[in-house]
């Protein structure tokens, strides 16, 4: 076997493809469409450096006025590390904010430019902007939570680790949560499919930047999500990760969307008010 049941690169190639995601181009429109609503209609401040170089920026979008210090919910787009931004996601914001929350969408320096490490200590440079500034922006810096979607879900599950965050300067305790949706927590497939060229992973980065390989106990709660309808792969790691934070002594709760592909668990749960997914997030948080 190359990797868990799948026999040839070509079986595993098509699970990290959206190929089979129904109505693709609409779910990508969508997202595009509700990101440049929620940013004419929600109060936002855009491209604020969190740390040097033109890519360590993040999009804040701000609760309603006199709601109090609002708890901060910190996204991280995906894109398997080399694509998208965080402009693309601004729909997060329109979809957390006006519920009290005070939204981060960060943006982060790309493969190939950089090595996934890199990314990783971007991320948590951002989270300990937030535990610095959330307050100038009407935030609860003491209680941040971090979220992510497929690379982002992946970097989600390394940012909940309490010796990232110390190593980071983040002040213990000041992570409440997490919400890792569609993520690849087990890197060693991603070498082995079509994603090994334009990654380049190294067996150490492997090994050392899998979160499912050093899960850490003593962490905050933590959403799993994954779609329906995603690839199998997708739905294994997402599955495998709840039971491995499950069996760390960590609070998981996990939701398999039903239906729901790779692109549209987010415009149609994760950021859909009302919906389940939505609603754990906002419970997560106090705001449910």
């Amino acid at each position: 076997m190359l990797w868990r049941h799948y026999n040839d690169r070509a079986a595993l190639d098509a699970q990290f493809s959206l190929d089979t995601a129904r109505d693709l181009p609409a779910a990508m429109q969508r997202r595009l469409d509700l990101s440049a609503e929620a940013r004419a209609r929600v109060p936002n401040r855009l491209k604020v450096p969190y740390g040097p170089g033109p890519e360590a920026t993040l999009d804040l979008f701000l609760p309603p006025a006199g709601s109090g210090p609002a708890p901060v919910l910190l996204f991280i787009h995906g894109g398997f590390w080399k694509a998208l931004d965080a402009a693309t996601f601004s729909f997060v914001g329109g979809a957390y904010a006006p519920a009290g929350a005070l939204v981060a969408v960060i943006d982060y320096p790309l493969i190939p430019s950089v090595r996934l490490g890199t990314i990783a200590d971007a991320v948590m440079a951002s989270i300990a902007w937030v535990a610095r500034h959330a307050g100038e922006h009407g935030g609860d810096p003491a209680r941040i939570h971090v979220s992510g979607h497929s690379a982002g879900g992946h970097l989600t599950a390394l940012a909940l680790d309490p010796a990232r965050q110390a190593a980071a300067g983040i002040p213990a305790g000041a992570v409440k949560g997490g919400v890792a949706i569609s993520g690849v927590f087990d890197l060693t497939p991603v070498p082995l499919s079509v994603l090994r060229d334009p990654l380049d992973f190294t067996a150490d980065e492997v090994a050392t930047l899998s979160p499912r390989k050093a899960v850490p106990s003593g962490a905050a709660p933590l959403v799993v999500a994954v779609g329906g309808a995603e690839t199998q792969e997708f739905v294994d790691q997402s599955l495998d990760y709840a039971r491995a934070w499950a069996a760390a002594g960590n609070p998981v709760d996990l939701h398999v969307v039903a239906q729901a592909h790779h692109v549209d668990i987010l415009t149609g749960a994760f950021g859909k008010p009302g919906a389940p997914l939505h609603t754990a997030v906002l419970r997560q948080m106090g705001l449910g």
